[in-house]
C-alpha cells in the first residue's frame, strides 16, 4: 500500500542516509533532508527545491517516466547510481518508491545509501570521468541514458539522440541498427555539435545497462576533426604542389617550343635583309621579320602573364639610369615610326640612378610606345621621363603621349584586363590579343607601381607608369656591350641545325669564327679540343643538356673555370636563369635571338674571356 504519510510527519532529516522527493508531472523536488542535499551539491533545500527539471533529455524523462510507472503498484524499483557531488565520484545504492502526498498527488521517494566499491570500479569511474573519449549508453530507441563529461562537454547538455548526432541521418540510423542486432560496428563521420560540424571517429556496440539489465547500445567517440582538416591540408598543399610543377613544365615546354621555331624565322629573316641588295627581296624579308616580332610579342605575353599567374616572376634589384630605359625605348621604335612618318622624341629630366629591375620597366615602356605606333597614323609621339627624389626613394612617372584616334573614355577602366582591346569589335583596324596592356598593369603592380591611361585634349592619347624607386650608390654593374679586340672564336652548343646555323651567319657578319655542338657532351669535349673566347650554351638539348655541361666544363678547372658561359635559350622564366647562373653561367640571352642582342653580349663576354 502507497505511504500517505506528509513529509513533515517523518523524522526524515534525521537519518543517516539521503532522502529526496520528486514530482515526476511537474519535473519539481518537493522535499530532500540534509544528506541528499549534499548528494544534489546544493547549499540549501530551497536553492534545490528550486531548480527546475523540466527541461529533461528525452531519455531522462523516459527513465522517470519507467520508475514512474514500476512504483505505481506498490513496488520498490533499486538502482545504482553515482553522483559528483564535490567533483569526486560517489556511488550510491537507490531505492525509488511511489510516495502519495496529503493532496493525494504520486510523487517519487528517493532513498540512497553510499554503496562501496573497491578500487577497481573507482578507479574505473574516474578512467571514465578524465577520459578525453566521448562515451554514451543508449537504449534500444537511441535515447541518452548515460553521457560522461566528455559527451557533456561535447554535446551540451541537450543530449541529441543517436540518429540525431550524425550528419547524415541514414548513417547514424544505419549503425545503431547494426548495434542493435547484435553487430558492433565503426565509421568515420561528420557530427553535429553545439559549435558546428566536428568529424568523429565512432565505434557502436552492443552492450547490457548494468542498473537495468536491459539491451542497450554503447557509443565511443574520437574526435578526428584536426588530422582530418591536417591530411585535407597536405593534400592540398600537395595537389598546388603538383599543379605548380605541372605549369612550370607547361611554360618551359611552351617557350621553349614556341621561340625555337620563331628563332629560325627571326634570324634568317635578319640575315637575309642584311644580306640581299635587291630592294623587293630586302622588304620581303623585313616584313617576314615583322610578322615574327608580332607572333613572339604575342607569346611573350601569354607565357609571362602565366608566369605572373603561377608567381614565378621575380625582380631584380640592380643599379640602372632610368633616363637609359627611357632612350633604348624610343631607339627599338625609332625605325617603324620613321617607317610611318612619325616624329618620335624624348623629353628625360635628368633623375639619378636607382634600384630596380631595368629589363621590366623597359617591357613596360615598349608596350606603351609600340601600341602609341601602331595606333598613330599622322603626328607624333612623345615619352617623357619625370623624377622627383625623397628620403632615398626617386618619384617616377613615365608616360607616352600620342596624337592617334585617342581613346574612348567609357573604355579606359577596362584596358588593362586581359583580352580587352581599346579598338574593339568586328570592324577593328588594328590586331592584337589584348594582353599586352594587362602585362604592364600586372608587373607595375608587381614593382609597387601603377599604371593608368587618359585621353588628351587635341584627341590623342596618353599612358603613364607611376612607381618608386631606391636611389642607388652607383650605376653599373652589368658587362660593358661594345667590346674591342677584334673577331673572337666562340663555341655554340645548340640540338637545333637552323639555330645554329642562324648564330653562325649572325656573328660571321661581324668576323666571329663559331664552332658549333649538337649537345652538351659535343660541347665539353671540343671545348677540351680547343680555345674559346665565350660558350654560347643552348639548355634543351640530348645525351647532356646545358646546365650540367656548364657544371662540367666548370669543374675542369683552367680555362675552364674563367671562360665566360652564356645561356642561349627560350627557357627564360626567372627560376630557370636563376639556375644556368648558379652552374656557373653568365649571362642568358633569350630565344628567338635578336641579331643587335647577340652581337653586343658577345663582344662583351668575349672581350672578357679574351682577357681571362
Amino acid at each position: 500500500m502507497a505511504k500517505t504519510m506528509p513529509p513533515e510527519a517523518v523524522g526524515w532529516d534525521a537519518l543517516s542516509r539521503a532522502v529526496w522527493l520528486f514530482d515526476p508531472v511537474s519535473c519539481r523536488g518537493l522535499y530532500a533532508n540534509p544528506y541528499a542535499l549534499e548528494l544534489w551539491g546544493a547549499q540549501s533545500r530551497d536553492e534545490l527545491l528550486a531548480r527546475d527539471f523540466s527541461q529533461l533529455s528525452p531519455a531522462v524523462r523516459a527513465r522517470t517516466d519507467r520508475l514512474a510507472q514500476a512504483t505505481a503498484g506498490g513496488a520498490v524499483v533499486t538502482e545504482r547510481w553515482t553522483f559528483y557531488p564535490h567533483g569526486e565520484p560517489l556511488t550510491v545504492q537507490a531505492a525509488i518508491s511511489t510516495f502519495r502526498m496529503p493532496d493525494g498527488r504520486a510523487v517519487l521517494l528517493f532513498e540512497a545509501a553510499p554503496e562501496e566499491t573497491n578500487e577497481g570500479e573507482r578507479r574505473a569511474v574516474e578512467a571514465l570521468r578524465h577520459t578525453s573519449s566521448i562515451i554514451t549508453l543508449f537504449d534500444r530507441e537511441g535515447r541518452a541514458v548515460f553521457s560522461n563529461p566528455a559527451a557533456f562537454r561535447t554535446y551540451g547538455p541537450g543530449e541529441l539522440g543517436f540518429g540525431e548526432r550524425f550528419a547524415e541521418a541514414e548513417a547514424g540510423a544505419r549503425m545503431l541498427a547494426q548495434a542493435t542486432a547484435g553487430e558492433a560496428c565503426a565509421d568515420l563521420r561528420r557530427v553535429n555539435t553545439p559549435e558546428g560540424e566536428r568529424w568523429h571517429y565512432l565505434d557502436a556496440r552492443p552492450v547490457t545497462d548494468p542498473a537495468t539489465g536491459a539491451p542497450g547500445v554503447l557509443l565511443n567517440e574520437q574526435d578526428v576533426t584536426a588530422q582530418i582538416e591536417a591530411e585535407r591540408a597536405a593534400r592540398t598543399a600537395e595537389q598546388r604542389a603538383g599543379l605548380a610543377e605541372a605549369r612550370q613544365r607547361f611554360l618551359a615546354n611552351m617557350s621553349h617550343e614556341l621561340r625555337t621555331p620563331l628563332n629560325a624565322i627571326l634570324g634568317f629573316s635578319a640575315v637575309l635583309e642584311a644580306r640581299v641588295g635587291d630592294d623587293d627581296l630586302r622588304g620581303q624579308a623585313r616584313g617576314i621579320g615583322a610578322a615574327g616580332q608580332t607572333l613572339l610579342g604575342a607569346v611573350n605575353d601569354m607565357i609571362l602573364l602565366a608566369a605572373l599567374d603561377a608567381g614565378e616572376v621575380s625582380l631584380k634589384a640592380e643599379p640602372f639610369e632610368p633616363g637609359a630605359v627611357t632612350r633604348g625605348a624610343a631607339d627599338r621604335f625609332a625605325g617603324e615610326a620613321a617607317d610611318k612618318g612619325l616624329s618620335l622624341t624624348v623629353e628625360a629630366d635628368g633623375v639619378a640612378a636607382v634600384e630596380g629591375d631595368a629589363e621590366r620597366l623597359g617591357l613596360i615602356l615598349d608596350h606603351f610606345v609600340g601600341n602609341a605606333v601602331k595606333f598613330t597614323e599622322t603626328g607624333g609621339i612623345v615619352i617623357r621621363l619625370e623624377g622627383a627624389a625623397r628620403e632615398g626613394q626617386a618619384d617616377l612617372t613615365m608616360s607616352v603621349t600620342d596624337t592617334g584616334p585617342g581613346i574612348d573614355e567609357s573604355r579606359i577602366a577596362a584596358l588593362f584586363d586581359r583580352f580587352v582591346q581599346a579598338d574593339d569589335g568586328a570592324t577593328r583596324r588594328k590586331s592584337g590579343g589584348g594582353l599586352g596592356l594587362a602585362v604592364c598593369k600586372e608587373l607595375a603592380e608587381l614593382m609597387g607601381g601603377a599604371v593608368c591611361a587618359s585621353a588628351t585634349p587635341d584627341g590623342g592619347a596618353r599612358f603613364e607608369l607611376r612607381l618608386s624607386l631606391p636611389l642607388a650608390g652607383g650605376a653599373g654593374g652589368q658587362a660593358d656591350e661594345t667590346g674591342e679586340g677584334g673577331p673572337l672564336r666562340v663555341l655554340y652548343a645548340d640540338d637545333n641545325a637552323s639555330n645554329r646555323a642562324v648564330v653562325v651567319a649572325m656573328l660571321a657578319s661581324q668576323g666571329h669564327r663559331c664552332d658549333t655542338a649538337e649537345d652538351g657532351a659535343q660541347a665539353v669535349k671540343a671545348f677540351l679540343g680547343g680555345t674559346y673566347d665565350l660558350v654560347l650554351m643552348d639548355i634543351q638539348m640530348p645525351v647532356m643538356d646545358g646546365v650540367e655541361a656548364a657544371r662540367t666544363i666548370r669543374a675542369l678547372g683552367g680555362a675552364g673555370a674563367s671562360t665566360p658561359i652564356v645561356a642561349l635559350t627560350a627557357n627564360t622564366l626567372d627560376s630557370q636563369v636563376r639556375s644556368y647562373l648558379e652552374a656557373g653561367m653568365q649571362d642568358c640571352i633569350a630565344k628567338p635571338v635578336m641579331m643587335p642582342e647577340l652581337l653586343a653580349k658577345t663582344a662583351a663576354w668575349g672581350a672578357r674571356g679574351r682577357g681571362s
